[in-house]
């Protein structure tokens, strides 16, 4: 497994913002059993199960029916919260705010860049909202899954 996924340690969903190029992408993974993963972007879904090498192979979903223990379901709860607190990714130190309370930001508009392992992140809006706090500071070191700005 790759990213910091770990299975059999408690491991059931990642989600993330990729950017290529211009564009982002919402990317969601999680565990369907123990041999199958779904990883979706954006609103399309693909499978994997995992080699000997712990490297990830496509599955198609024929394969995926005829698993050793089929689709399990789970209930999940819709957090109102999700996309209104950004959150840093990485420990690493704020270098600029692009950002101020009350303004209105848009989907995928940058807020402000972390650097981390000597290089330059930007921390990006996920959801259309308007600034109600910024928690961090320019200069301040943060740590991973500190709130860096609230928006309502």
């Amino acid at each position: 497994m790759r990213a910091g996924m770990e299975r059999g340690n408690g491991f059931k969903t990642m989600k993330t913002k990729i950017k290529i190029g211009e564009k982002y992408y919402q990317v969601d993974v999680s565990e369907i059993n123990r041999d199958f993963l779904k990883v979706r972007v954006d609103d399309k879904d693909f499978f994997f199960k995992e080699n000997e090498f712990q490297e990830l192979i496509p599955v198609d979903e024929k394969e995926l029916a005829s698993g050793s223990e089929g689709w399990k379901t789970e209930a999940v709860l819709w957090d109102s919260r999700a996309g209104k607190e950004i959150k840093s990714p990485l420990t690493g130190t704020i270098s600029g705010i692009d950002i101020k309370k009350g303004d209105k930001v848009k989907p995928g508009q940058k807020l402000m860049t972390l650097i981390a392992m000597k290089m330059e992140n930007e921390i990006v809006a996920e959801t259309a909202g308007v600034v109600k706090e910024i928690k961090a500071e320019a200069g301040k070191l943060v740590n991973s899954g500190d709130i860096l700005v609230k928006l309502e």
